[in-house]
């Protein structure tokens, strides 16, 4: 009996080992494949880093700044929450404001998510649709973006707060869960709590479902309130004590709300103006993810609505933490949309849909592989495209960079009439700080003819460029409208009138860029 006992143990404890040792191997080789797949679409030969941009920019200014001693909210503009400032900050601190950190740091974050997305795909799906839906993400997502802005970070940590509780909701697993939403609140201050109240009422439910007193009922919801925002409070402590908690208030609150875009501000929801034959993949792959995150939603509640009336299976809860927590997110970006945002966030829509596609019987023997031909053959087109660009390897303050040669030629010139601490204002976008260590001279990061850019920020503009004595300013021609310097209605009237007065333009780059010189 005992030997019989110790039999069953010891194949028990061997097939746990084995299932630990595949899992192990199965997710090494997605994040081998992840990380391979990213580092060839963010390096060139010989390693050399490929000149990003977009919104990440403005991250990398804003550490740069930090690194430099300024503080946010107090000498610099920053509406977001500071938590992408100080992981670049951190980057920054430990390996130098280089530009092949600055594409590490995309590398690193890339990774991350698909890491979470396997696990997450995994609690639903078999391994191989599990990987299927890695791989969507990974090639049809996070590769189109490649920018490590606030909302990759903060629905990071959303998702890792909701993998916490696909298998028990226990009260220590709630805590946790709460308190990485207050992280996720730390990067974008929306995110975290359009997560923390989808998951906080999901929680209630549960409860209600399962017929339990009102005292457990309040339990978990208010334990999960209670973690996201002691969490949150503790990672704006020292800001709240620097900068005031009236000025945060404002800054990420006040003035979002006043003056952020809105649905209405933004034309085609984001989508191209005028798509071509060139853009018709990608502009495939928009339309695709937009009509697919509503649709699968919808189907999985439909689904599961008959079963509402008890609690629900184990399989039918992971399903719905993961339709809950889309619901929220895709709604609270739905307020101002744009395919960046609406991507960033569509993680639980990726895996609901392949896991419909792994329930359709017979087709998905066929649809299963094409969709896998379909992301190989998406994955081999870009890394064609990135490797076929006419990059030209520029020597800057930050390292060797690739780039493409009007941006190469750009840089240059302004390295050569400037130097390392200069201060210099690019008044449109703030891409060359970081790679050719300039400062920006302003409380603002940039400039604008919405209603973003308020009065007052522009009069300290020109105040600060008249003390500071700012050598080059670097203007954009879509800052230009017709009789800018005599229409009242035109915020940036002041500031142009400063520019003709106190500047003369020395060099007029391809594109809208031209570059004026302190008389």
């Amino acid at each position: 009996m005992i030997e019989d006992t110790f039999n069953m143990h010891s194949k028990w404890t061997l097939g746990l080992l084995r299932s630990c040792r595949l899992s192990f191997v199965r997710t090494s080789l997605v994040l081998l494949v992840t990380s391979s797949f990213l580092y060839f679409n963010l390096f060139v030969f010989e390693g050399v880093p490929v000149m990003l941009g977009d919104d990440q920019v403005f991250f990398w200014m804003d550490a740069q700044r930090m690194l430099l001693g300024e503080r946010p909210y107090i000498d610099f503009f920053q509406y977001t929450p500071p938590g992408t400032d100080l992981l670049f900050l951190t980057a920054f601190k430990l390996f130098g404001p280089r530009t092949w950190v600055l594409n590490a740091m995309v590398l690193a974050l890339g990774t991350a998510l698909c890491w979470v997305c396997f696990r997450l795909a995994n609690q639903v799906l078999p391994h191989r649709q599990a990987l299927l839906a890695t791989l969507l993400y990974l090639v049809l997502i996070f590769s189109k973006a490649l920018n490590a802005t606030h909302h990759w970070f903060s629905v990071l940590a959303v998702m890792c707060a909701v993998l916490i509780l696909m298998r028990q909701s226990s009260r220590p697993r709630v805590l946790l869960s709460g308190a990485l939403l207050g992280v996720a609140a730390f990067f974008t201050q929306t995110h975290g709590i359009a997560a923390a109240l989808g998951l906080s009422a999901l929680l209630a439910c549960e409860q209600l479902l399962a017929k339990r007193n009102w005292r457990t009922f309040f339990a978990n919801p208010a334990l999960l309130i209670l973690a996201f925002a002691l969490s949150l409070l503790a990672l704006n402590a020292h800001f709240i004590a620097s900068a005031g908690a009236r000025n945060l208030w404002y800054e990420q609150v006040v003035y979002v709300h006043r003056y952020a875009p809105r649905l209405w501000d933004i034309p085609n929801l984001g989508l191209p103006a005028s798509p071509s034959w060139h853009t018709l993949t990608l502009v495939a792959q928009q339309v695709f993810v937009y009509l697919m995150l509503p649709l699968v939603y919808a189907l999985t509640l439909l689904r599961f609505r008959k079963k509402s009336n008890g609690p629900p299976h184990w399989g039918c809860r992971k399903l719905l933490l993961l339709s809950v927590v889309g619901i929220v997110l895709i709604l609270e970006v739905a307020i101002s949309p744009n395919w960046l945002r609406v991507y960033a966030v569509s993680m639980p829509g990726i895996i609901l849909f392949v896991w419909f596609v792994q329930r359709l019987g017979k087709s998905r023997r066929y649809l299963i592989p094409v969709l896998y031909c379909g992301v190989a053959f998406l994955a081999l087109r870009q890394l064609w495209s990135r490797h076929h660009q006419d990059y030209i390897i520029c020597e800057l303050p930050a390292g060797r960079t690739a780039a493409l040669p009007q941006t190469c030629d750009e840089l240059l010139w302004i390295a050569r009439h400037t130097k390392p601490g200069d201060f210099f204002f690019q008044a449109d976008w703030p891409g060359m700080y970081v790679p050719l260590a300039l400062r920006n001279p302003l409380y603002l990061d940039t400039v604008g003819t919405n209603q973003q850019t308020r009065p007052e920020h522009v009069d300290l503009a020109i105040r600060q460029l008249e003390e500071r004595k700012v050598r080059y300013v670097l203007w954009s021609r879509r800052l230009d409208n017709p009789d800018s310097v005599r229409d009242p209605a035109n915020p940036l009237a002041p500031l142009k009138a400063y520019l003709l007065s106190g500047y003369d333009p020395v060099e007029d780059f391809p594109g809208p860029e031209e570059l004026w010189q302190r008389k």
